[in-house]
């Protein structure tokens, strides 16, 4: 049997730039002001592959109130430097410029 090792229990990981609704209001603002200028608007540990793909899948399909309507915002996800970056990009009723 393995020796049992008493510690402190550790903080929950906390996902980086953890938008609030305001925060997603004022970012997708920002790229409607830039059309089709790819931005940085969220950041996960490396190991939250499917928390990212899934956030950029609510920007693409309008699904957070900020991004709305579905298609107006393209996103993306990359793994850089042991993070997952989802980006994004206004491209209004245009689709892809």
């Amino acid at each position: 049997m393995s020796e049992i090792r008493f510690e402190p229990l550790p903080e929950r990981a906390s996902k980086k730039g953890n938008n609030q609704s305001g925060d997603s209001a004022r970012i997708a603002d920002a790229l409607r002001g830039r059309p089709g200028e790819w931005a940085v608007i969220k950041v996960y540990e490396s190991k939250q592959h499917s928390s990212a793909r899934g956030y950029s899948a609510r920007v693409v399909g309008g699904k957070t109130k900020a991004y709305e309507p579905a298609g107006h915002f393209e996103a993306a996800t990359r793994l850089i430097d042991g993070e997952i970056r989802v980006y994004a990009r206004y491209v209004g009723t245009g689709g892809a410029r």
